[in-house]
This record gives C-alpha cells, structure tokens and sequence, in this order.
C-alpha cells in the first residue's frame, strides 16, 4: 500500500510539473505609444507664470467651451454669489450642453457659475453674459476691454461667451492662441471662488425653475483621480475638435496645461503635467513668462457710461446748474437805486448799487469758470 501511494503521489507530482511547464508566460504589460500632439498647447507653473513647454501657442484658434473659463472670470469679479440671473429667450434658446433654464425664470449666480465651469452649460454662460452688459453684444466689448487689461497679446476675437462656433454663436464665434488662454486661465485660477468651484466632484441646488439640480463634474482628471487634478474645463465642438485645461498641485506647486484640437486631450495634458513637476522652479528662471497677474481685471473693463470729453463738459453744466440755484439771476437792481436817490434815499441808495457790483464781479467769475471747464 505504500508502495502505490508513493507511486500514485509521484505521478501526481509529474502531472502539476507537466502542467507548470506547458503553462504560458506571463505577457509583458502593454506600453501605449505617446498620444498624438494637439494643434496647439502650453504648459506653465501657476505660481511664476513660467512657460516650461509650448507648442504653436502663439495661434488663435476655435476654443470650444474652455473658452467659458473667461466668462466666469469676469462674472465672479462683477456679481455675488446670491446676485439673480435672468434668463432671456437667447439664452433660453442656446444647444446643449444646457440645463434647460426657461425665458422669464431667475436663477442665483453662484449656482449658475457652477453649472458653466462644471457641466459647461451654455444657457447658463449667455444667461450672466447677459447679466453683467445687457446683451452678447455688449459682453463681446467688455471681453475686449478685459483682454487689453489682462494683457492678451495674440491678436485674439473675443465673441461668444460660451465658446460656441455655430450658426448658434455670437458674430462666428471666438478665436484665442493658447498662450492667451493660459493668461485667462491663470487669472481665473486665483480667484478663489473659481478655484472651489474647479475642485468639486457634485454640486446640489434648488434651481430658478423650481427643481432641485445634481451636477457631476465631468473633467476626466477629476473623474479618472489624476494625482492632484484641479479640474479646470473641458471643450469640444466639431469645428474646434477636443480641447482641455487642466491643473494639477502636488508638493506646494500647481502646474496648468491647455491642449487645442487635442486627438486624446486628456492624455496629452495628463503627460504635460507631469513633465512640469520634473522641472524644479529654481530652473524657470531662462524661460518665457506670462505678464503678472491682474487683480480684479474686470473691474477696469467697465466701459465708462459718458465718453471723458461729454463727461467734462456735462461736469460744467451741473456746476453752473448747481450755481445758478444758489445764485439765481435777479431783474436789474439799477432802477430800484435810481428811484431811492431820488426820494432822497442816498444811504440805501449806494448800498443797492454795491450789492449790484458784488453780484456782477460774482457772475463774471462763474462764466470765466465755465468757460474753462468747457475748454479743458
């Protein structure tokens, strides 16, 4: 009996060798080739505005919906978060991505903020365009201005406010190089109420129709937990292809990369971020840099509300106005005069005839006043 077992357990033995031995390799993992460059692209450190890598960057093109991360930035530094948005029959009426705001409805800002940045809604960017000059048009001037201030030097065409190129697009839509984005979106970044928005993954809130909204971030950083990804925007049309802004902080250092036209947007921008955090800062110092930072950029962007040469004149009116309220103009004193001399007055007379001088060297003054307020 032993002798069986131990002949039996041999070949048992045999067998799992047998088995071990026609049992195939293990396959080496699989590496993806290096995705496919977008048209444009630039990646910079947050902090210093370097430019560590760059490509075609100096090119305006279509942006698709990053373009909103404008939008926001001007609309942050003009509204609070409580201030009501209305909603027109243009925005009502824009493609989605959308979410479903209704001509007559009012909606609170900051809801309507983060349905731009994190769903990209774009009844929800015309709705504050809207909000903050009255119309797309108007919105297209205050770009403009903002730009001058923020220092955008590419040449870019600030249209529409939601990124849109179609036949549903303000004057053909936006045209924008990615170093100027890079500019708009680092300015963006350092508002904080931008920056807490970017960052969440769900968003609830009672909305101006009555319904109560769920909004889930879509950015692939955040959704595919890119170590630390701070969202930033997505965007695509079919004129425009795919387009990203993403950024990431790891180690006390936050790096932003804008990919245009991207075939894979997120892998592209997922590598760039990672080659910025293997430049040290102290070896920024020989590269490109974006202009500062500007504070409250929009805030100097308010066209004024009488062009300076009116404003000055009208100044001189409402001065004159003001004066001549205080001093308003009598009927000729120099009869009363006569008549008192006459009847023997003398006194009164001469005092009467004083007061009139005083009045007359008074307005002399104010007409000389005039005239060079007017002149100036």
């Amino acid at each position: 009996m032993r002798r069986q077992a131990s002949v039996v357990a041999g070949l048992v033995v045999a067998c799992l060798l047998s088995l071990g031995a026609t049992r195939p390799a293990p396959k080496p993992p699989v590496s993806l080739a290096p995705p496919a460059p977008p048209k444009a692209w630039i990646l910079l450190d947050q902090d210093t505005g370097a430019v560590i890598d760059a490509g075609n960057d100096r090119s305006p093109l279509l942006p698709a919906s990053v373009f909103k991360v404008l939008t926001a930035l001007i609309a942050v530094q003009r509204l609070g978060p409580d201030d009501q948005v209305p909603v027109s029959d243009v925005a009502a009426g824009m493609p989605a991505r959308k979410i479903n705001m209704k001509a007559g409805q009012v909606w609170r800002f900051e809801d309507v903020l983060t349905s731009v940045l994190l769903v990209s809604a774009n009844d929800a960017a015309v709705a504050v365009a809207e909000r903050v000059s009255g119309s797309r048009a108007g919105f297209a001037e205050t770009m403009a201005r903002t730009g001058q201030r923020l220092g955008l030097a590419d040449h870019p065409a600030l249209r529409d406010p939601a990124g849109l190129d179609d036949e549903f697009s303000y004057a053909g839509g936006t045209y924008i190089s990615a170093r100027d984005l890079a500019i708009v979106t680092r300015a963006a970044m350092a508002e904080p109420r931008i920056r807490a928005v970017l960052t969440q993954r769900v968003y609830h809130f009672h909305g101006g129709d009555g319904t109560d909204h769920r909004l889930l971030n879509h950015n692939p950083l955040i959704v595919g937990n890119f170590p630390g990804a701070i969202g930033v925007k997505t965007g695509y049309t079919k004129k425009a292809g795919h387009s990203l802004i993403g950024a990431a902080t790891r180690d006390g250092r936050t790096m932003i990369a804008i990919v245009l036209d991207a075939p894979d947007p997120t892998r592209f921008t997922q590598a760039l971020l990672d080659k910025g955090f293997t430049v040290p800062a102290a070896a920024e110092g020989g590269l490109d840099k974006l202009p500062a930072i500007v504070p409250d950029a929009a805030k100097f962007a308010e066209k004024p509300a009488v062009e300076p040469a009116k404003a000055h004149n009208a100044d001189a009116a409402n001065i004159a106005g003001v004066n001549a309220a205080k001093h308003p103009k009598r009927s000729s004193d120099l009869p009363l005069a006569i008549a008192v001399l006459v009847l023997g007055g003398l006194p009164a007379g001469l005092i009467l005839l004083r007061r009139r001088a005083i009045r007359r060297r008074r307005q002399r003054r104010l007409e000389h006043h005039q005239r060079m307020m007017t002149w100036g």
